[in-house]
This record gives C-alpha cells, structure tokens and sequence, in this order.
C-alpha cells in the first residue's frame, strides 16, 4: 500500500512517525517545502525521550509523483487551506483512491464532490489522533497523548468499516464507525471550542490594548468562556435533534465529552486537561506588546470553515442560535466580512464557503438524502 500524507504540522508529523513504525507500506509526503525534510523521523514524549523513529520513503512538492500512486491519502492541512491543496491535487488522483481529512470537519464533502463523483471514496476524523507539538520542522515531534479511540465516517457510508479496520490496523488505535459524514461535520470541536474562548478574550479588546505575555489558551479558561461554549454546544444539540430521519448519535455533547455540567466543572476540566498544558493563544509580539494575531489559524480555519457550517445548517431548517449569532457577528467586525443580511445567514461572503446551501442542501429532505449515500 502506497500511503500519502499531505502536510507536515504538528499533527501531520506525527502521523507520518506513527505510520512509518507500520512493516509493509510506502510512506510519501506531500509538502510544500522538501528541501526542510528528513527522511527519518523521531518522536519524542512529552518529557523529551525518545519514542521511536520511523522513515519517509518519499518526500516531494510535486502532486504527480506521490498523489497518482497513491491507494491512502490523507490530508492533515487547516480547513481554509484544504480547497486549494484539493484544486492542485484532483487531477492526479486517480478513481477508487481513499481520501481521508484529519479533522473532517471544514465542508470537506462538499468540496470533495467532483472526487465523489469520479468514483474516489472520501472519509473524515471526528477529531484528530492525538496531540502533537512539532520539535524541530522536517525532523522530530512531540506526541503528547494519543486517543484510545477514533471515530470515522466515508462517503459513501458503507465504505466505512472497511476503512476503519485498515486505519485501526495502521494506526493502532480502535476505529469506530459513525452512522453517516454529517456526524463528522457536526462535530462540536475546535469550531465551538476556539470560538467561544477567542470571543471571550478579545470581544472588547480595542486599539492601545497589548498584553505583556501571550494568554494560556486552556490553562486561563474562564467561566465566560464555559458559558458560552456551553449554550453554543446546546444549539448545536437542539439542530441535531431537529435533523430528524438522521443518526447523529455520534455527535456527543461537550458537556458529555468532557463531563462537566455547569461552566464552572467546564471551566476545571479544560484547565486540568495535560495535554492542553502550555499551549498559548495565537498573538503577535510589538514593541509595546502582545496583541491578537487575526491571521491565525485558529481565526482562518474555525470561524469561516468551522462555526459558519453549524450556523448554515441551522438557517436551513430555520432555528434561532442566538449565541452562535453572537460570535459571528463579532467575527464578521473583526474580518471585515459579511455573513448576515438582517436575521438571515445569507450574505455575500457566505457565498464562497462550504456551506449546505451552497451545494443545493436548501431543505430536511435534502440533507436526508445527502447524508444517507
């Protein structure tokens, strides 16, 4: 088996060093910067030693060396990112491929639709693997926990357990299956989780304001943050519970997922967690300080790609999320972009993304009829 990785950050580095420990594939990167890579790769744990090391057998920039050959391909780039990679690479993918995105959230399927069409089979990580920080780019990560188990879901569905038995096999990790792709798209991860806790820190942020370090992300969460995180996941509960004709039971409440009822258990729980230990917000440093850096990831990928997808399947079966609203119209100030017109999820730059409206999922019937391929 001839497996391709497309990214090389913190969680695509620790793919391909667990994939490489794996007797009997070919292992190729797809990066935009070769000339930074090793062909072997170590990984270390979180207290610095070694835990194996595994070897890339090829690393190129070039889509038609190591994407036509490939029978496993799966992307691990920011959500924003992910439809150019797909317009670069499409042509050399070849019918009958596997396309798997870790995360799968980010409107993957719709922007997989010509792939789907050719006969590829596309299938989605609820979340990612594990928890990674990269040591030094091209050469050597830290895995900082791994989860015991992962959830999957293909299109078409009863591709599904399939895919999760190789995966379990290669990955060592038990795969599950889910009932359908909304469950992966719906997921209440980093689209609610980064939100709601840039919202809470820098909603009334305003110029002259600097920060002499960078905020801990998890390890200063707030109750403001988990009060809003929390009413956020209920809208999102109340849209699956209106989804009706679908099972999206594989779309587990946060305060399920992390066991915490009120903002306050929330609040201790996000801050206990370890592997969320030292991670900062993204800020930019000035001479007078920090301030909020807008061109991070965490604002690119999660709001646009992230809680403007929940938000449009919720205006399609028109339920009212007046927290999500909240966020988004901070964000539509802050991005200078325009996703409302008066109450209605339908402005000018919702017109680019990877929304269910935009793909002809304009009613309940036809997202049933999507999700149940």
């Amino acid at each position: 088996m001839k497996i391709t990785i497309i990214g090389g950050g913190n969680i695509g580095t620790l793919l391909l060093g667990d994939l490489s420990t794996y007797r009997g594939v070919t292992l190729q990167l797809l990066t935009s910067k070769p000339e930074q890579w090793s062909h072997d790769i170590d990984v270390y744990d979180q207290g610095g030693k070694l835990e194996y090391s595994g070897h890339i057998d090829r690393i190129s920039d070039r889509p038609e060396e190591i994407i036509s050959n490939a029978d496993l391909i799966i992307s691990t780039v920011p959500s924003h990112i992910f439809p150019q990679i797909m317009e670069k690479i499409k042509a050399y993918i070849r019918p009958g491929t596997w396309l798997g995105v870790m995360p799968g959230s980010g409107g993957c399927e719709f922007i997989c639709q010509d792939l789907l069409a050719k006969g590829c089979i596309l299938f989605g990580f609820q979340r990612v693997h594990g928890i990674a920080r990269i040591k030094e780019y091209g050469k050597s990560v830290y895995d900082l926990g791994k989860k015991k188990k992962l959830f999957i879901a293909a299109i078409p569905s009863h591709k599904t357990e399939d895919i999760c038995a190789v995966l379990g096999d290669l990955l060592k990790i038990e795969c599950r299956v889910l009932p359908n792709y909304l469950n992966v798209t719906l997921t209440p991860s980093n689209p609610i989780l980064h939100t709601t806790r840039l919202y809470s820190m820098f909603h009334d942020y305003r110029e002259g304001i600097y920060w002499e370090e960078p905020i801990g992300f998890y390890d200063e969460w707030t109750d403001e943050a988990s009060r809003l995180l929390l009413a956020c996941d209920q809208e999102l509960q109340t849209l699956c519970g209106e989804l009706k004709g679908l099972d999206l039971s594989g779309v587990r409440s946060l305060r399920q997922h992390y066991e915490a009822a009120t903002p306050e258990q929330m609040t201790a729980k996000i801050r206990s967690i370890k592997a969320f230990k030292g991670i900062k917000t993204p800020m930019i440093k000035t001479e007078s300080g920090y301030l909020p850096d807008y061109g991070s990831r965490y604002f690119l990928e999660d709001f646009p790609y992230g809680l403007c997808i929940i938000k449009s399947f919720a205006e399609v079966l028109k339920l009212k999320t007046p927290s999500i609203d909240q966020i988004l119209h901070w964000y539509e100030r802050i991005a200078g972009v325009c996703y409302y017109q008066g109450e209605h999820f339908n402005g000018r730059d919702t017109k680019s993304l990877p929304l269910p409206q935009n793909y002809g999922l304009n009613s309940l019937a036809a997202i049933i009829s999507y999700y149940t391929v």
